[in-house]
């Protein structure tokens, strides 16, 4: 909204316009002709279109048609706000550094949404220790907490959508009402609440130096809400060091753990964050340190024993138990003598543990998948050659061409 550009002007509608109670004490400029905080003129030192005059002498008339301009908000902060519905607006600074920008969201109870604004794109996908995945869905809030709640459940919020709501903005020092509405659709599209308390994180990557600003949307569609949330500074991901991704897992345990990820550490209650130095259920996981690029679909080996499931981007599960590691390959049916041995048949399954297709020297050949039975045989053929076992015990000991 603007003030208007002619006609009656009043302290009271400067101070409306400015996200602050009507009736607020409002000094135009202060204790001295140089605006003090918190007077008219300072507040509206960078209204657009332009500047009210910071100069002496002041007049009303000097804020005719223009606009408040909400204050930024440096990052690293926490900000609330309670005991009403609305939908909330604040410009949060991150700075030139890059990195992810991790935001924490706790709707307390009442359904409360959240998306960030940043570089033009909208970011809404949560996630959190308790429930995992919340899906975002295009540029709308993604709305959380305890879809239970009387007068505020899931049927009545779907039902009553769209809501149109009183907007605040950040003055300064908290968020007041500016005037204006703001539309918000609450319908099964964005809706992902569950129960009340719980900590939601919201990942933004911040490529480059600038731009420096996020717009951060808050709504409580809802009366007797109350919400926190924090947004953290742009950073690294912690890492950790997995394989390419498998479809199975088993075949992750067999990858080569040479690729380094990284993930994003949920938080709990009053935005407490997590230690852990591994993925865990929950948690966002990203190829880049910077939080771009959600991991496929898949099992990635995190230890010798243990791999993380993926799903839409977040740790859905984790499994333990790896079996040995083995590749099968098709041999003759096992002899003790070496008479013949190039002309048997080659119809049988064995796995060894080696890294190429067939066994070489130094590895141990297997008659089960699972790696835990060696073959007692003598010799076995298989591609070119029949292989030797010295010892009886399933180690390669010798290669021959037939």
């Amino acid at each position: 909204m603007a003030l208007p550009s002619s006609g009656a002007i009043s302290a009271s509608m400067i101070n409306t316009e400015s996200a602050t109670v009507s009736t607020t004490t409002a000094p135009l400029s202060g204790s001295s002709s140089t605006p003090q905080a918190g007077s008219l003129v300072k507040r509206y030192d960078d209204a657009t279109p332009t500047p009210v005059d910071q100069n002496a002498p002041h007049a009303y008339s000097e804020f005719y048609g223009k606009s408040f301009t909400s204050p930024n908000i440096p990052c690293g902060g926490t900000l609330s706000a309670g005991s009403g519905n609305g939908y909330f607006e604040a410009t949060v600074t991150s700075g030139n550094p890059v990195g992810a920008v991790i935001i924490y969201f706790n709707p307390a109870g009442v359904p409360d949404g959240v998306a960030y604004e940043f570089d033009s794109t909208t970011y809404n996908d949560l996630t959190s220790n308790t429930y995992g995945y919340a899906a975002g869905t295009g540029n709308n809030l993604n709305i959380v907490g305890d879809d239970d709640r009387t007068n505020c459940t899931a049927a009545i919020l779907s039902a009553n959508s769209p809501y149109t709501l009183n907007t605040s903005v950040w003055n300064g020092t908290s968020f007041g009402l500016n005037g204006g509405t703001t539309t918000v659709v609450t319908t099964n599209t964005n809706l992902n609440g569950t129960s009340g308390g719980i900590v939601y994180t919201l990942v933004v990557p911040k490529r480059y130096v600038t731009p420096t600003t996020g717009t951060l949307k808050v709504v409580g569609p809802c009366s007797g809400t109350a919400w926190n949330v924090k947004v953290l500074c742009p950073a690294a991901l912690p890492s950790f060091t997995t394989g390419s991704g498998s479809s199975t897992f088993q075949a992750s345990c067999c990858d080569t753990q040479n690729r380094t990820y990284y993930f994003a550490r949920n938080a709990t209650g009053n935005f407490v964050v997590d230690t852990n130095t591994l993925p865990q259920v929950g948690n966002f996981v990203f190829s880049d340190n910077g939080g771009i690029g959600v991991l496929n679909n898949g099992y990635y080996r995190i230890t010798s024993n243990t791999a993380i499931y993926v799903q839409n981007g977040v740790v859905s599960s984790i499994s333990t138990g790896c079996s040995s590691c083995v590749t099968q390959f098709s041999g003759s049916a096992g002899q003790m003598g070496i008479k013949f041995i190039c002309t048997q048949t080659i119809a049988t399954n064995y796995w060894h543990d080696g890294a190429g297709i067939l066994p070489v020297v130094g590895d141990t050949v297997y008659t089960n998948s699972g790696g835990t039975t060696t073959t007692s045989d003598r010799y076995i053929r298989a591609g070119l050659g029949y292989y030797t076992f010295s010892n009886l015990n399933g180690v390669v000991t010798q290669v021959d061409l037939c």
